[in-house]
């Protein structure tokens, strides 16, 4: 049996949480998160309206989750959100966000990133590696670029791209380069990966709160204590991510970016 769980806490350096994240389990275990780009007006409801769309989309294709298309998915998604967002009278603009879509399905859990963001991964003998997702200046290719003619050219003029990045615990790591528009499906075995996160891109903005000591800790130094269950039962997340950032926050870290964070886990 799967169990699901979700946590969003604004970040340090931020006036309004602009992350969103649901999770279900019709027709299937599902996390699905968006992170709105600080920069644009309204994310936080665009983010919102994405998370919500493609739930509606996993729900409608729930007969063929073994073989969704990644660039069908994220065309309907964004097209749909465009209406939407016109009909609430905002800007496209605020349809700017990351978005990860996540399933389980026969023990496997598919992930579908549109952005960056990371993927946690605990193996049953209780190593974590980090998949992550990251864009060069920072600056990710969103959904809503492809509504957008102009500055879709823009950012293809830009010559931006982007990496996956992979870190384990025991230090070896790993790097590959790709398209700025590349498909990003990522599967995890649950027998071998019993817990795994998905998150924005918060999971990597934990810093010293004293101005002398600001650098950035790695993934790696602050999940060991958030993937710690007693239990992984009912809200475990949320029990577990309360008194983490708790223990963090006592030895004076705190995250400055919205982290948003799903778990699936094994019964």
């Amino acid at each position: 049996m799967i169990n699901t769980d979700t946590f969003l806490k604004i970040g340090d350096s931020h006036r309004v949480c602009e992350d969103y994240i649901v999770s279900g389990n019709i027709p299937v275990p599902f996390i699905i998160l968006a992170d709105g780009c600080s920069s644009s007006n309204d994310t936080e409801m665009g983010a919102r309206i994405l998370c919500h769309l493609a739930k509606q989309y996993i729900r409608y294709r729930g007969d063929d989750l073994y073989n969704l298309d990644y660039f069908k998915m994220g065309s309907w998604v964004i097209h749909n959100a465009e209406l939407s967002a016109r009909q609430l009278g905002l800007k496209v603009t605020c349809l700017d966000a990351t978005l990860i879509v996540s399933y389980e399905l026969d023990d496997t859990v598919y992930v579908y990133m549109y952005g960056d963001g990371a993927v946690v991964a605990k193996e049953e003998r209780g190593s974590i590696h980090v998949d992550s997702i990251k864009f060069t200046n920072n600056a990710p290719y969103y959904l809503s670029y492809l509504i957008d003619e102009s500055r879709d050219d823009i950012y293809h003029e830009n010559k931006n791209s982007k990496s996956l990045n992979m870190a384990c615990e025991d230090g070896s790591a790993d790097f590959k380069e790709l398209a700025y528009d590349a498909k990003i499906i990522l599967k995890y075995n649950l027998s071998a990966h019993p817990n795994i996160f998905i998150c924005s891109d918060g999971i990597e903005s934990f810093v010293k709160k004293d101005p002398s000591q600001r650098d950035i800790l790695t993934p790696l130094e602050v999940l060991p204590d958030m993937m710690a269950f007693k239990t992984t039962k009912g809200e475990f997340l949320k029990r577990r991510l309360k008194r983490a950032l708790k223990n963090l926050n006592d030895d004076g870290i705190v995250h400055y970016d919205d982290l948003s964070i799903g778990a699936y886990t094994r019964l």
